[in-house]
């Protein structure tokens, strides 16, 4: 009860209302799309795909906001992956991107906003009875066009989509080198919360 009572000053001033200029931020997005880079086949008939635009997308960081201007500007660090696992074996692709977006209100509770995203450390791992090889990408920079709907001042709920493509460099089951280019471009549903 304590606690609550501390906090409800700053809950109050939560969210892209008030007069702060940075707020920080937290989010988590589902996506989907990209090429299929591998499928995991179950004992019990059941089929994974994993892809280069799926599927759990977690990350903070900061806006930039001046009170009663449109234009906002979000800088991002996130941890996103693709992943199956069973008792003898598992399959993962994961990222780290970096993403830079420019928004403007274009109503009191709608933005649209444009940017950049590099992948940084992406990587496909698999082991035991999920093994079909590994890999590591080099990422080129992408582009991340999205929408926002702002709930409350501290809520938004976002459409977005991502054109991105990566350089894969690995070997597959069998120990033979592979490169490709894979595409990773997605769409995506997701939930930011300002603080």
């Amino acid at each position: 009860a304590l606690a609550a009572a501390a906090l409800a000053p700053t809950l109050a001033h939560a969210g892209l209302d008030n007069e702060a200029p940075v707020h920080p931020l937290l989010g988590i997005a589902l996506t989907g799309g990209g090429d299929k880079l591998s499928s995991a086949e179950f004992s019990n008939g059941y089929s994974k795909d994993i892809t280069a635009g799926g599927l759990v997308y977690v990350y903070g960081g900061v806006e930039l906001h001046q009170p009663g201007s449109p234009f906002s500007f979000q800088g991002t660090i996130g941890y996103h992956f693709d992943n199956t696992s069973a008792d003898n074996g598992s399959q993962r692709f994961s990222r780290v991107p970096l993403e830079a977006i420019a928004l403007y209100r274009v109503a009191p509770q709608f933005r649209l906003g444009v940017g950049a995203r590099y992948a940084s450390d992406a990587k496909f791992r698999s082991s035991g009875a999920g093994y079909v090889g590994n890999g590591d990408f080099d990422s080129q920079l992408g582009l991340v066009v999205m929408g926002e709907w702002l709930i409350t001042p501290s809520a938004g709920l976002q459409l977005r989509y991502v054109n991105e493509q990566y350089k894969a460099h690995g070997v597959d089951s069998s120990g033979q080198p592979v490169e490709a280019t894979i595409d990773g471009s997605h769409v995506g549903i997701g939930f930011n919360y300002y603080f």
